[in-house]
């Protein structure tokens, strides 16, 4: 193509109304690359495609009425920035204007957004001077290159190859009837001090439990982490992150190489280098979900997902939430308890399948959203109390977890080993005690090893000392809050009285 048509190309292109459709795609690709970490790419395709096409339907009406393309083009720009830029502009509004409620600020929004479609109807011939088309054309693709280079880059770091500097990779072979090894972590699962002191809550039902059922409770464990992501990272190479690469600094705030940790991790590739076949359930973190084992299992996908939800909530379409129409949260939340339905539902199957197996389950409770009450059944996130909300998910979880557990004891036919841990209790991030965690363990041949103040970090190295014949040695139990940054580690000190 010579540059005299590539010229002429570019000019048709610059002064056609394109403006709305880009439009349509810049704010949920938007949406998209900020929450990429946790978005798969396919749940990113439909929003777009239902975004192009309503803009498409409301440029065709708009067309119809004013008969003009640009101006009907303008229409549904503004009217694309009223509908998507609704939330932004109500959270930082409502505040500030305290005698405005949700749904008169939703009703003002609506009469701004008519009286702005009339006064462009009206201004038809004022606005279609090809310099303001062009503008518009160009500011929309400006738009859209910020989260394009956010979803290159993101794309970019995620292929690059990442190795740890130190190498714990266990390679060699299983002795004769080893044990399947079920890794349960109970997201933001606090210890039974905290749960006491914060929450008013007495868990020494369910400690003793699990201690009938033979499990040892390190009663003064802390977590080496504050969040999840480092706590997993840490406890599935069984190392600190500082150890495991000079990336991990202060002044970085890149989390992909930590995700890659999660990925590709050594208790993982050690399992599989002795023979055990791999099995993992979806979380709904997405950078945290093992899709590449010999069984990633989830529960088939409902009409609308999670990143569908956020779109909703981002918008105008919340005002379907704020009347009471439809509670998005809630339709958010089920996908939780899906997940959770699911795991609990496979204990059974888990335990009688032909071994060995190791097993990484992730369950998202007691962490947010609170959606089931201590029964097990269903309630709006929404519309409980945080504090009460979380207590009832630890009762909840403790009466359907316990049965789930002695199920793979009972029945399994080599007497298995299951570790069951919080990653970070539910209190704040800067709070000591965020890294006080609920920590036990089913260990028959080497319960001699565990001590009241384990960490996490210890778990695996214990693990494959014991059956495996490893001769790791075990690591200090430090304890890290993140300050300034990500990687920004200050130490917390473990008082728990021993």
């Amino acid at each position: 193509m010579s540059s005299n048509k590539i010229h002429v190309f570019t000019e048709r292109l610059i002064l056609s109304p394109l403006h709305p459709f880009l439009f349509s795609v810049y704010f949920i690709f938007r949406l998209y690359a900020i929450n990429i970490h946790g978005v798969p790419f396919l749940n990113f395709v439909r929003p777009v495609l239902v975004s192009v096409l309503v803009t498409a339907a409301f440029n065709l009406l708009f067309y119809l009425i004013v008969r003009s393309r640009d101006t009907a083009a303008f229409i549904t720009s503004a009217l694309l920035f009223m509908f998507y830029s609704y939330d932004l502009v109500r959270r930082l509004l409502i505040p500030r204007i305290f005698f405005i409620d949700s749904l008169s600020f939703a009703l003002i929004w609506a009469l701004s957004a008519l009286a702005l479609i009339v006064w462009i109807g009206w201004r038809k011939k004022a606005i279609q001077d090809k310099n303001i088309l062009a503008g518009t054309n160009l500011i929309a693709i400006i738009l859209l290159l910020f989260p394009a280079m956010q979803a290159l880059r993101y794309s970019v770091v995620k292929n690059l190859p990442f190795y740890p500097k130190v190498n714990h990779i266990v390679d060699t072979s299983a002795p004769s009837s080893p044990p399947d090894v079920y890794y349960i972590i109970l997201d933001s699962y606090s210890r039974a001090d905290v749960l006491l002191d914060n929450y008013e809550f007495d868990n020494s039902e369910f400690i003793q439990s699990l201690r009938d059922l033979g499990f040892y409770v390190a009663e003064c464990s802390q977590s080496n982490y504050r969040s999840t992501g480092l706590s997993l990272a840490s406890s599935l190479n069984f190392d600190y992150i500082q150890n495991l690469s000079d990336e991990f600094h202060p002044d970085e705030t890149e989390l992909m190489n930590l995700f890659k940790l999660l990925d590709d991790n050594m208790v993982k590739e050690s399992f599989a280098n002795l023979g055990y076949e791999t099995m993992a359930f979806a979380s709904g973190f997405t950078w945290a979900e093992w899709k590449d084992v010999d069984y990633f299992i989830e529960p088939p996908y409902g009409p609308i997902t999670e990143f569908e939800t956020v779109v909703l909530l981002s918008s105008y379409a919340r005002i379907v939430d704020d009347l009471g129409i439809i509670n998005i949260d809630d339709v958010y939340a089920e996908r939780f308890r899906e997940r959770t339905r699911l795991v609990l539902g496979s204990f059974e199957s888990m335990a009688n399948r032909p071994g060995p197996q190791f097993v990484f389950i992730h369950l998202i409770v007691p962490h947010t959203p609170f959606a089931f009450d201590r029964e097990g059944n269903p309630v709006a996130p929404d519309q409980s109390n945080p504090s009460e909300g979380y207590v009832n998910q630890v009762m909840f979880i403790n009466k359907f977890i316990l049965p789930n557990l002695k199920i793979l004891i009972e029945e399994s036919e080599t007497p298995p080993v299951i570790i069951l841990q919080g990653d970070h209790s539910q209190l704040r991030k800067d709070s000591a005690g965020r890294v006080k965690i609920l920590n036990a363990y089913y260990l028959p041949d080497g319960e001699n090893a565990l001590y009241p103040s384990i960490s996490p970090v210890n778990s695996f190295r214990i693990v494959f000392n014991t059956y495996f014949d490893t001769t790791f040695p075990l690591l200090p139990d430090v304890s890290y809050l993140s300050k300034s940054s990500v990687y920004d580690f200050m130490v917390i000190e473990n008082t728990c009285p021993q």
